[in-house]
């Protein structure tokens, strides 16, 4: 699962950046006009709109954490009935002297059918191992895109932005079936947004996306639970500490939408899954 990367190139002259009602931070001085930039939460008008479709839904009832006795756990992976082909590569238009003149598409990573950043989690589970104690991301803007490109955390978790690239991003975290975006930052160059938990308020997943530019996008599922993963670079995944029982298993990619399937947990066993994924 991809999560808290502490340490970012860390020889930037990053600065530190509030992200809150009032949105106060300070930008690097300009060597030409020795004079402060002022950037903070994002004001500007501009949005992105939100999916339309709710992948990770509220639950209705709050999560219980407790002692597992005789946990088991879920292995498999997650993989598409063939290649998905890339998508057209994404023009960058004014910022093609930084970019370069376009951005390759970035939503597929596949080592053969094998599908990289795939969601999977067990859905309904309300009673198990307590959420983990680490709970701080990092989401970068470099070499003209957001990375890393999906990530999963539970509530209450927060995220560091960072930015490395040479133009002013507006950055807007949305969510399915919200009206309104969970949080909306300004991001430029050697910049960092102080760790924000606005995205994490609730369960769902949430949508990054930039107002001015086409192409950066990331994902975070966030879960008021601790049973998901993010499939590795050659699909595969694991999800521990599982209650013996039977779960919806659910599965998402960005190029696939979800798939569900029933897996069944034994005390102290292993219930090893192979989840194929239809492109769209």
């Amino acid at each position: 699962m991809n999560v808290a990367r502490l340490s970012s190139r860390s020889a930037l002259p990053l600065v530190l950046t509030v992200l809150g009602i009032f949105g106060c931070r300070e930008g690097t001085k300009s060597a030409a006009a020795n004079s402060t930039r002022k950037s903070g939460a994002d004001t500007s008008v501009g949005s992105i709109a939100a999916p339309s479709e709710v992948v990770i839904a509220r639950p209705s009832q709050a999560y219980v954490a407790e002692s597992v006795a005789n946990p088991g756990r879920v292995t498999g992976t997650v993989s598409t009935s063939a290649p998905l082909a890339a998508k057209p590569p994404q023009p960058t238009g004014r910022d093609s002297a930084l970019c370069g003149a376009s951005i390759p598409d970035l939503s597929v990573s596949q080592q053969g059918t094998a599908l990289a950043g795939a969601v999977v989690w067990l859905e309904g589970i309300r009673r198990g191992k307590p959420l983990p104690l680490e709970r701080r991301l990092e989401l970068e803007s470099t070499d003209c895109k957001l990375s890393p490109r999906v990530q999963a955390a539970v509530t209450s978790s927060a995220v560091n932005v960072l930015g490395h690239d040479a133009f002013r991003q507006h950055l807007r975290f949305v969510a399915g079936g919200e009206r309104e975006p969970r949080a909306s930052i300004l991001l430029g160059r050697d910049e960092q947004v102080i760790p924000t938990e606005r995205p994490f308020a609730t369960p769902g997943l949430v949508l990054v996306r930039d107002v001015d530019h086409a192409w950066p996008t990331a994902y975070i599922a966030v879960f008021d639970h601790p049973y998901f993963a993010v499939t590795a670079a050659d699909g595969t995944f694991t999800i521990d500490g599982v209650p013996p029982g039977k779960y919806k298993l659910v599965a998402w990619h960005e190029r696939t939408g979800k798939s569900e399937q029933t897996v069944e947990v034994g005390a102290g066993g292993a219930a090893a899954v192979r989840i194929v994924l239809t492109g769209k």
